[in-house]
């Protein structure tokens, strides 16, 4: 045999040497793949590669303006039980968990029991019920945990096979209900709601990083730590808080309120200082406040959730949209009659008397409606009047930075339903609906000459790339500096000859009452009103504008009895603890209706 068959035979035997051990490489390959075995070399792939887990951050902390943590974390446990590896131990589980924790043996017996409502489930999460018939999870604290895990380690203690304990970083919030409205809450998945919780709530998150956690060998894992969220310094100062809800409180309690609130801002640049609610809500504890609302939709700061018709605190914006356009002087004189038609509708005073010959001052100072229809239908007209109210921003959301805000409601002349009349009502704050935090608003370009301010709770935002101060937001300017003077000289000095209620000796302040009634299915309820009262000072110069607004009081319905004393007492505290020292004039708050 010559040499050339020889070298050929020897390749073709080493390619089907090659060919044979390809194929059997690939027949190996299949059987990892999909074979009996493929579970357990996954398994090994997974070890080798490591486990890829979402790692979130710790959210971020919530500060009032000096510091004071209103919002935490802490770490929790959930009382979870491997369905799995119960062995007819269900009431030694639950007699331990009832012995620890207080929860009732049976309904954990029930739970563990009640197979078919987790069809499919290898794991469930122990709950208990609350007074509104609702159920929640079981969280422990560390301290409790720490005996729960002794009782899991020990050997001698009861068969509790199954029960584990898995930790939860859990929102808390070390002030209880303390101005809980702004805060708004975090539920059990991490997410915040209402307040700034939920305002902020991707800023205070952070941002979830995909981790990779290696097993061979261990310095293989990425440890990138995920970006932290932010923390955040509010305008509220805790302790004009605290004084704030107490005076709230007081006048709820007195007056056999159903609820109110009170708010005070920075005129000149929209810091909210105080912003209390009633019926309170701790964070801490949510589900329960929740239950206690008949609405499908709670509304959990009513502050800026809450529209209402606002009565006569309206009549300072109808008066300074006539005094700014020209159409009236503060000593121009109305002689008022009682009542004055609008639209075909009759319009009458408060107390339904007639009140003569009046100054616009007096026609503040006695809150008469027929006057300010009057202004309003004969002197400023629809299309001036509905621009200035929608410069004062009435109908719009104002951009306060607490989730929930509305708009309120305000019909004009392009509306379907718009009929002449509302332009007599509208006047004195019927027909039309604001929120606390929107009349607040419009009413700081009165306060602050010309300039409507954004009301914002966020003063600082603080992260790890370093702090941020937000600017004050202007929204418009409606009015004139000198508007803005006129009026005010004209409503302290309605307030000052109407000196009958309140003494504030060395203050100087200007404000209006306000008294609605509440609008049903069958048209206005006569006993139920909104008692309100809205000022600002000391002048010259005013810190601060607060705005007292008490829902349906029984002790009486009128402003000027229930809300303007609040507005005394809340103006008393704050220029003692905001510095303010006094001067020689003397200043009496009160106002008609």
């Amino acid at each position: 045999m010559t040499p050339e068959p020889q070298a050929r035979r020897r390749v073709q035997l080493v390619m089907g040497v090659f060919s044979l051990v390809s194929l059997g490489l690939l027949i190996q390959l299949i059987r990892v793949q999909f074979g009996p075995y493929a579970p357990v070399f996954a398994a090994l792939d997974r070890g080798g590669r490591g486990l890829t887990e979402e790692v979130r951050p710790a959210r971020g902390l919530i500060f009032d303006r000096d510091g004071v943590l209103l919002a935490g974390n802490a770490t929790r446990y959930y009382l979870e039980v491997e369905l799995r590896q119960l062995d007819g131990n269900e009431e030694i589980v639950a007699g331990v968990v009832s012995a620890l924790l207080g929860v009732p043996a049976d309904d954990v017996v029930a739970q563990l029991t009640a197979r078919d409502k987790f069809v499919g489930a290898l794991r469930i999460r122990l709950t208990r019920p609350d007074e509104e018939g609702g159920r929640w999870p079981i969280t422990v604290d560390p301290t409790a945990a720490g005996v729960i895990s002794a009782f899991l380690a020990d050997p001698e203690a009861p068969d509790l096979a199954g029960l584990a304990l898995v930790p939860l970083s859990q929102r808390v919030y070390p002030a209880g209900s303390l101005a809980g409205h702004v805060l708004g809450f975090v539920n059990q998945e991490g997410r915040g709601y209402f307040g700034v919780e939920g305002f902020y709530d991707d800023w205070l998150t952070g941002r979830a990083v995909t981790v990779q956690r290696s097993i061979i060998p261990p310095e293989a894992g990425l440890n990138q730590e995920p970006p932290a969220g932010v923390n955040l310094v509010l305008t509220i100062d805790a302790d004009i808080q605290q004084m704030v809800e107490g005076v709230l409180q007081r006048t709820i309690e007195w007056s056999e309120a159903a609820g109110g609130q009170i708010i005070v801002m920075d005129p000149s640049n929209g810091e909210i200082l105080a912003l209390a609610a009633w019926p309170t809500l701790d964070p801490n504890a949510y589900g329960p406040w929740l239950g206690d609302q008949s609405e499908e939709e709670p509304v959990i700061n009513p502050a800026v959730g809450g529209q209402y018709e606002p009565g006569s605190t309206f009549k300072v914006l109808v008066m300074a949209a006539a005094l700014d356009a020209g159409v009236v002087l503060p000593d121009d004189v109305f002689v008022d009659t009682g009542e004055i038609e609008v639209g075909g509708h009759t319009i009458r005073n408060w107390d339904g008397e007639a009140w003569g010959p009046q100054t616009m001052v007096g026609c503040l100072e006695h809150s008469l409606n027929v006057c300010l229809a009057f202004v309003a239908s004969q002197r400023l007209g629809a299309e001036t009047l509905y621009d200035y109210l929608a410069r004062f921003g009435v109908g719009r959301l104002t951009g306060v930075d607490l989730a929930g805000e509305v708009p309120g409601q305000l019909r004009t002349p392009t509306h379907p339903e718009w009929t002449e009349s509302d332009l007599g009502t509208n006047a004195f704050g019927q027909g039309v609906s604001v929120t606390p935090i929107q009349l607040l608003a419009a009413v700081s370009a009165i306060a602050n000459g010309g300039d409507m301010v954004q009301p914002h709770v966020v003063r600082q935002v603080v992260s790890s790339e370093g702090a941020y101060w937000p600017s004050p937001t202007t929204l418009g300017r409606p009015i004139s500096a000198r508007t803005s003077q006129t009026l005010t000289d004209m409503l302290i000095e309605s307030l000052e000859d109407e000196a009958l209620l309140i003494d504030l000796a060395g203050y100087r302040f200007a404000g209006k009452t306000g008294t609605a009634q509440i609008p049903s299915d069958y048209g206005y309820d006569p006993n139920l009103t909104v008692a309100s009262f809205i000022g600002w000072g000391p002048m010259p110069g005013p810190r601060f504008l607060v705005l007292v607004r008490i829902d349906r009081p029984r002790i009486s319905p009128w402003g000027s009895v229930v809300a303007a004393p609040a507005f005394q007492e809340v103006a008393e505290r704050l220029v003692v603890l905001m510095g303010i020292p006094p001067d020689s004039e003397r200043i009496a708050l009160v106002g008609g209706e």
